[in-house]
Parts: C-alpha cells; sequence; structure tokens
C-alpha cells in the first residue's frame, strides 16, 4: 500500500512526552518513566523519544488524582489565607 492511496484512513493523533505531561500537569520525566514502565498505553518508542496517542490513559490513575487533589488542596488553602480574618 503506497501512501497516495491512505486517503480516507483515520490515523491517531500522537503526541510527545513533554505535550502529554503538560496535558496532564506531570514532568516529563515522569510520563518518560511511566513510558518505561509500559503503564500507558499504544505508547510508540521512536528512536530514544516516546510518541503517545492523544486519548491515551495511565494504566492506574493514582497519579494523576494525587497531583488533581494536591492541586485542590493547595488553592483551597491559599483562598483561606487571603480571607483570614485573625490577620
Amino acid at each position: 500500500m503506497r501512501i497516495d492511496d491512505c486517503e480516507g484512513i483515520k490515523l491517531p493523533e500522537y503526541l510527545s512526552t513533554g505535550e502529554i505531561a503538560k496535558k496532564w500537569g506531570i514532568s516529563k520525566r515522569r510520563v518518560i518513566c511511566l513510558c518505561n514502565e509500559n503503564r500507558i498505553g499504544g505508547v510508540l518508542r521512536v528512536g530514544s523519544n516516546f510518541i503517545i496517542p492523544a486519548d491515551a490513559r495511565i494504566k492506574s490513575g493514582k497519579y494523576i488524582d494525587f497531583k488533581k487533589n494536591l492541586k485542590e488542596k493547595r488553592g483551597s488553602k491559599a483562598a483561606a489565607k487571603e480571607v483570614d480574618p485573625d490577620e
């Protein structure tokens, strides 16, 4: 099959480790570790880099949930400091 014959075939969108890190709110290094541990589905290795499907998920989402909850707690503490009547 030639590339010209692929018209109409929808290929999945892939993102770099940096783009996924920004999307998920974690470090690029953590994304690379997750790829090495086979904890992200559909990852392809291209040379020394990884490409990850745009709709990929971590097989165990505990880390993402932890980060999200941590950000929410920090946000509520900062808001409480701003309106603290004792200061």
